[in-house]
């Protein structure tokens, strides 16, 4: 005899399943909570702890990041020399795993003459123009 349908098994096992990751969650030390931070308080300090001592840059920098993409990137390309922070910025500000402007506007460097302005514009991730167009402004 069955206790009860194939659906309502696994809807029970699923709903075990959450219960018992929720409990094992509450036991996580801080450091695996560390994880559950929003992406821009992440880059934040990830762009501070690695040496970076402005504050309103890293908020510039971090402002609206779904990752540390744009710290890592700003990082990258401050730590080769050849970008003032204001470039540093313009061209890693959208980072996104996805599109790593640091890689790009190196290589760019690396294989062509390209004036540096121009590597910065060749390379931002392309939310960066649409803003141009649509700016946002907070107070």
């Amino acid at each position: 005899m069955k206790t009860g349908s194939g659906t309502s098994r696994h809807f029970r096992h699923a709903a075990g399943a959450a219960v018992l990751a929720a409990l094992l969650g509450a036991g996580v030390p801080g450091s695996a909570r560390a994880q559950e931070q929003a992406p821009q308080l992440t880059c934040y300090q990830l762009a501070l702890d690695q040496g970076l001592t402005d504050e309103h840059l890293a908020t510039q920098l971090c402002r609206g990041a779904r990752s540390t993409a744009p710290a890592r990137c700003f990082l990258k390309v401050q730590d080769e020399g050849s970008l003032t922070q204001g470039q540093s910025l313009q061209l890693c500000r959208f980072a996104t795993p996805e599109d790593d402007p640091a890689a790009c506007y190196l290589q760019a460097r690396q294989q062509s003459f390209i004036e540096t302005w121009r590597g910065v514009q060749l390379c931002q991730p392309p939310v960066q123009e649409i803003l141009r167009y649509c700016p946002v402004y907070v107070q």
